[in-house]
């Protein structure tokens, strides 16, 4: 699976943003092995609210309430542009005076006229200011900061809201064998029209070994570019002794954040992310959950990265009931809440974690516990309670911040700590060397206790 971000935003923006938040995780250390971006364009990286008017109260369901309203309104955002423009002009003026004060006399200054006067090859200047940009992130102690070029940011937002380009499957690196292998084929994708199969190994791209291209560069080679075709050298069988020429199209198509198994009366609901399409996904999930019999669930968001905040906070407002789902506070000492309203689900619930489990993914947890609506299982999750927000330079390039901190509704801010689950349960030695996207529910045993617990309540 891919690796994770810092907290981000789903929209372009020049100003701070409001609603479109992302919280994602930073860094984790082992997600190379796990990357599904081939066929799903996210990151290559490893890692919010307003007010309702009072509503009269809503009886709990068992069934999904599918309601989804959208709410436009133009002066609020021509407002917020006009006074935008103006704390802009404010802000860059002060900027330049800082700039002036902080780095004229500075050894940043003297490293410059020295690489400028003695230094034997050329600078190139949109590298130098790139660098300079990203050495003073690293320098301010931001560890979730980051710059993104133009370009780099509008495939990331891109990706946030499910938008991906590639084949239509997601894999992980097979080392025995040196080459990509298929773990996952997306209903009425390219991969699925050119006949490809779980288990499946490229070890050609374009007639390019994926042996000597790794793994990334294979990966890379595999998405290519909308609109063209992968020529691909694909091993089938149980000892891979069939070899395939299979020709796959490369095209733009949606990304499925949720998925859905039943086991017996038990929903296993998988949420890999907290995308834009994810709270629609769930709704349909669940519902698809009810008219299989199921009247209990496990929400499995092991190595889960996290996602939009604004997509976390709508998946809690569709649960929980009534009340407070998420807190924030700024550098200011500002700060603001969601709350859900009285809707919600009414049936037993597991939530499952693991150290990857990040960010939205962990406030996820952590609302479900302080309600008393989940028992949650697992190992302690990663810890990132911070919210970066971007912030748009005049070349288009964008600098994310790390500018807020949230919290669950009741429960402390868990950044750099965590959620312990109510009960921890460790993968088998056994599991943890096989890949987790491969774990099936014999030689996953966090999952069957999951289900042995929920089918108690």
């Amino acid at each position: 699976m891919s690796d994770v971000d810092d907290i981000r935003t789903d929209q372009t923006l020049n100003n701070r943003p409001e609603e479109e938040n992302v919280i994602t995780q930073k860094e984790t250390e082992d997600q190379d092995a796990y990357n599904d971006s081939v066929i799903q364009t996210e990151s290559e990286d490893k890692p919010e609210a307003e007010e309702k008017d009072e509503k009269p109260p809503k009886k709990p369901f068992k069934v999904p309430l599918f309601a989804a309203v959208i709410a436009v309104l133009a002066v609020a955002v021509l407002t917020s542009q006009i006074t935008f423009l103006s704390v802009r002009q404010s802000y860059h003026k002060k900027l330049a005076t800082i700039e002036k004060e902080r780095f004229s006399d500075s050894k940043l200054t003297e490293l410059d006229t020295l690489y400028r006067t003695y230094y034997i090859n050329d600078i190139d200047e949109t590298d130098l200011i790139n660098g300079l940009i990203e050495g003073y992130i690293y320098g301010a102690g931001d560890k979730y900061g980051s710059y993104m070029t133009p370009e780099e940011y509008a495939e990331y937002t891109s990706s946030l809201n499910a938008d991906t380009k590639g084949i239509g499957a997601t894999v992980i690196w097979n080392s025995a064998m040196q080459a990509i292998e298929i773990v996952y084929v997306y209903e009425g994708s390219p991969a699925e029209e050119a006949g490809i199969e779980i288990g499946d190994l490229i070890v050609e791209v374009d007639g390019k070994a994926v042996s000597e291209l790794g793994y990334n560069a294979g990966v890379s080679a595999v998405k290519g570019e909308a609109g063209t075709k992968a020529k691909l050298t694909v091993k089938r069988g149980d000892n891979y002794e069939q070899t395939l020429q299979i020709e796959s199209e490369r095209r733009e198509f949606k990304v499925r954040t949720v998925t859905f198994k039943a086991y017996g009366e038990v929903a296993v609901i998988g949420i890999t992310n907290f995308y834009s399409t994810t709270p629609t996904e769930l709704k349909a999930v669940v519902m698809e959950a009810a008219e299989a019999g199921c009247d209990r669930i496990v929400f499995d968001l092991r190595n889960n990265p996290g996602g939009l905040l604004t997509s976390v906070q709508a998946v809690l407002d569709y649960i929980l009931p009534e009340g407070v789902v998420v807190r924030r506070v700024n550098a200011q000492g500002v700060w603001d809440e969601y709350v859900s309203d009285a809707s919600c689900l009414q049936m037993p619930m597991v939530v499952l974690v693991n150290g990857q489990t990040a960010s939205a993914a962990e406030l996820f947890t952590s609302a479900l516990k302080d309600f008393d609506y989940a028992t949650i299982i697992g190992t302690q999750t990663y810890g990132k309670g911070t919210v970066t927000l971007p912030y748009q330079l005049s070349d288009g390039s964008v600098v994310y911040i790390s500018m807020e901190h949230y919290y669950p509704p009741k429960s402390d801010n868990f950044e750099g700590v965590g959620i312990t689950p109510d009960e921890i349960v460790e993968l088998d030695a056994e599991a943890k060397k096989i890949s987790f996207y491969k774990l099936t529910y014999e030689t996953d045993n966090q999952l069957r206790r999951a289900i042995e617990i929920i089918k108690e309540k």
